[in-house]
């Protein structure tokens, strides 16, 4: 969540209506279903099918049929939507019963304000073992991550940031131009051919709308996480050794934060460079996040960096306006020639489902947790145990209709569903040896596109891009290889220091990285900037975080 909104708006009139508040018992409805109250983040397409809704669903008579809840939406957001809702139910204190927060500093502002409750003991006795077992495939850092004085505050999803940060190039566009890429078939390129990729497609406008763009760029230009990478440049810092805002540990165990090195420099210095050359956006800077998607969907642009996922959410909208569209994923060789890729991994929390201070029945929360993400996503037979959820994913339904749109998978099981798919695809196992329906689901998916691109569903081309070019080819690949750096940063809960000054130092990253490509600043002052952002808070979080680490020594 890049932003917050401090202040009030009309908006949360409607939403603290609903909001659960004091420590009443919890309410029922006329059938005697305790109503449970949500923060509901949406997806601009959901692909419900006609008639549902995200109050009510599969996964909501689901949950109603099996446990007697009636989930009713305190609100419905999507994106920076709803993450100021969530600053809105916060800065008030009206939360509803339960919701999602997406930061560590949000769970902490809650705790700190006696907003949610303490969930150890309902952790304990109600949460299933397949819940357990994950995090114990992580040596149980989420629930650290989770957890305030020996107490368990929130239900921590996972997140398995792993492999290297992607090039989505334009397939049918390489091929109408004839340009041939990685051709020592390591799954990588080169910044040489990125660049190569971006001017061609610029100068021959092979979408014809009259206004390509070779490489449009994100203003905020960087991420210190895999999936926030989308429309960014971290990929292109990647392969210069640079790790944007990230804190991490040098040879001698030194401190140093990665937005912060001579390596930057380089990689800015490039990113100068080719906004000098003209095929970057000259409005870099100013686009909106909206702006470069809907260019990307619009053929506009056909050289888009993010993470592997990326076909499942926004790469299938450009197939959907366009079903020639066909995109490859390539990780980035490094900048030294070497023909080595980096990573940077960051296993550990994702987000965190919380539950509103004196709600009185919170083991209901875990009841709902156990059955979707658990008895749902693993049975054998879901086409029979649960039909409607069944059809959902024949059809590729968003995830945010589940009640809270969250991932709990054990540590690199990504990959190894994906390897697992794509073998099937592929003849080398037996596809009905298959037991998880949703693995088997994304095998035959990519078996179709294999056998018949032509006739493939843009929906159902997403699983062939995703599981099996990205992770299956690229990531696993460039593992298999041993061409793969990865590295790995400490982690760390509260650093008071980046509290008072976190918001701060990472506002001017930002508008002085623009600056700096956009020529209104010269790069023979990155030290400088590197003098200020130590002065303006940097420093004093580096410090805080030396003696943490010192400490565990």
């Amino acid at each position: 969540m890049k932003r917050r909104i401090a202040t009030f708006a009309a908006l949360f009139s409607s939403a603290s209506i609903l909001a659960g508040c004091g420590s009443e018992e919890a309410k029922t409805n006329e059938d005697g279903d305790v109503i449970i109250t949500i923060g509901r983040q949406t997806a601009p397409n959901s692909k419900l099918p006609e008639g549902d809704t995200y109050g009510d669903n599969a996964y909501t008579r689901l949950i109603k049929e099996r446990l007697g809840i009636e989930l009713e939406s305190a609100f419905e957001a999507h994106g920076e939507d709803y993450d100021r809702q969530v600053s809105l139910a916060i800065a008030s204190g009206e939360l509803p019963d339960t919701m999602i927060v997406g930061s560590r500093d949000e769970l902490e502002e809650l705790v700190n304000n006696d907003l949610v409750e303490d969930l150890t003991e309902v952790f304990d006795e109600y949460a299933d073992d397949f819940l357990k077992d994950i995090y114990d495939s992580f040596d149980g850092i989420q629930l650290e991550a989770a957890t305030f004085d020996d107490r368990l505050m929130a239900i921590p999803s996972t997140s398995d940031d792993f492999g290297p940060n992607l090039v989505w190039m334009r397939q049918d566009w390489l091929d109408q131009l004839g340009i041939e890429l990685d051709k020592d078939g390591n799954q990588a390129v080169t910044l040489d051919e990125i660049k190569e990729v971006a001017i061609a497609f610029q100068e021959n406008d092979l979408g014809n709308t009259g206004k390509a763009l070779g490489l449009p760029l994100a203003f905020w230009l960087s991420s210190s996480g895999h999936g926030g990478t989308a429309y960014t440049g971290t990929a292109i810092m990647n392969a210069f050794g640079a790790y944007p805002k990230s804190y991490l540990q040098d040879e001698n165990g030194q401190m140093y934060y990665g937005s912060n090195t001579d390596e930057m420099k380089q990689a800015l210095t490039l990113l100068k460079e080719w906004q000098d050359e003209g095929f970057m956006d000259p409005q870099f800077g100013t686009r909106t996040y909206d702006d470069i998607h809907a260019m990307m969907v619009n053929g506009e642009s056909g050289v888009i960096f993010g993470p592997w996922h990326m076909p499942d959410w926004g790469l299938v909208q450009a197939k959907q306006n366009d079903p020639n569209a066909a995109f490859v994923p390539y990780a980035v060789e490094n900048a030294n020639g070497d023909g080595r890729v980096n990573a940077i991994a960051n296993r550990g929390t994702g987000q965190y489902i919380v539950v509103r201070k004196g709600f009185s029945e919170p083991e209901k929360i875990m009841e709902m947790i156990n059955l979707i993400y658990g008895e749902v996503a693993q049975s054998e037979d879901i086409e029979a145990e649960f039909p409607e959820i069944y059809d959902y994913a024949k059809i590729d339904v968003d995830g945010t209709v589940r009640p809270w749109n969250v991932v709990f998978l054990k540590a690199y099981s990504e990959i190894d569903d994906a390897v697992e798919a794509s073998n099937a695809a592929l003849g080398k196992i037996d596809m009905d040896d298959i037991s998880n329906f949703f693995i088997k689901d994304n095998a035959e998916k990519i078996k179709q596109t294999l056998e018949s691109p032509e006739d493939t569903d843009p929906v159902d081309w997403t699983r062939f891009a995703s599981r099996y070019l990205a992770v299956n080819n690229v990531m696993g690949g460039v593992r298999e290889q041993g061409i793969l750096d990865e590295v790995i940063p400490p982690r760390f809960d509260t650093i008071e220091a980046n509290e008072r000054n976190g918001a701060q130092v990472g506002k001017l990253e930002e508008e002085t990285f623009i600056k700096f490509i956009t020529g209104e600043e010269s790069l023979n002052n990155f030290d400088t900037y590197v003098e200020t952002w130590n002065n303006q808070g940097g420093a004093a979080i580096l410090a805080e975080m030396q003696e943490v680490v010192d400490a565990r020594e």
